[in-house]
């Protein structure tokens, strides 16, 4: 045997016995530990279900994104020790009643929940999931941190009078749209294409009721023309609500790309703003605000869980 050959043997040997890693600790908390594929798996979905805007920087936003999610993880596994400690259940007739509800809420049969669920990238199970952990969370706000929250009337007064500054000359918006759905993974290009045939058409003279009911795939709104009814700020994902926001009355816009697919959006009407009565409007506030601090005593909670942990990220 050659010198060479005798040298090279060993290192076959053991690259042939090393072990392969499936899998990657991110995160040591306390006892248990957090996987580099749970990060990936929420990132992958993120990403499909809240696309980088064109022209951004996706390594950048993956990366601030996995942060994220990795102090998100972390949360959870520090809270499902607390769920132990507190011997807290969340318990699945309890995670059904809230489907059921939300299904009588929006108008939604079987079919119709898994395609909103697929738009976002979910499966039933998951969002099953998610609903169990924001059950759990409510529990443990009960039992740990609903004391602690407090909102006085002179925050309650405050915050009436700037938001009645703000809602000078604010608008809500009644529209239509068009919604081309593209499937969680895809690129949207063909979809993308579908919208700029349909556009023409529009520009050509034709009807947007009658094209909504022929090519629309939001079932919510198909029907109806692709009538949205009216709604405010903050109640759309953030891309529709800047196209319907800045459109001209009467006039389409689109295509607009959103976490759902591609839009034609056309604006009925700009409708003004009713004023509460004052009673109404200070009871809204304080619920509001309560629900504010509420969220904010939770995330201290958090913190002080995590300063009272062995935590260590990798």
């Amino acid at each position: 045997m050659t010198l060479a050959l005798a040298l090279l043997l060993p290192l076959a040997v053991a690259e042939a016995q090393a072990p392969v890693v499936i899998d990657g600790i991110a995160a040591v908390v306390n006892k248990s530990v957090v996987l580099r594929s749970e990060v990936e798996t929420v990132l992958d979905q993120m990403m499909q279900s809240e696309p980088v805007p064109q022209g951004g920087d996706v390594d950048k936003a993956r990366a601030a994104r996995r942060s994220e999610i990795l102090e998100t993880l972390i949360a959870e596994k520090l809270l499902e020790e607390e769920v132990r400690k507190l011997r807290i259940d969340v318990t699945d007739a309890e995670v059904d009643r809230v489907v059921k509800g939300t299904m009588q809420e929006h108008g939604l049969d079987d079919a119709k929940l898994q395609m909103a669920l697929q738009r976002q990238g979910l499966s039933l199970d998951e969002y099953q999931d998610g609903l169990k952990k924001q059950l759990t969370k409510m529990k443990i706000i009960q039992l740990k941190v609903k004391s602690r929250v407090q909102v006085n009337d002179q925050d309650v007064k405050s915050s009436y009078a700037q938001r009645k500054a703000l809602d000078a000359g604010e608008f809500r918006v009644r529209a239509r749209h068009i919604l081309f759905l593209v499937p969680p993974g895809e690129s949207g290009r063909p979809q993308e294409q579908r919208a700029k045939e349909a556009l023409a058409r529009l520009q050509g003279g034709a009807d947007f009721a009658a094209l909504a009911k022929e090519l629309s795939e939001d079932p919510g709104s198909k029907e109806r023309g692709g009538d949205l009814g009216e709604f405010g700020r903050g109640e759309m994902v953030p891309e529709f609500e800047r196209a319907a926001y800045t459109a001209e009355v009467a006039r389409v816009v689109g295509p607009v790309r959103s976490p759902f697919g591609w839009h034609l959006i056309r604006v009925d009407e700009h409708v003004a703003l009713k004023a509460k009565p004052e009673e109404q409007a200070l009871e809204d506030i304080r619920k509001r605000l309560y629900e504010d601090e509420m969220e904010t005593q939770f995330r201290q909670y958090l913190e002080e869980l995590k300063r009272a942990a062995y935590i260590e990220r990798r």
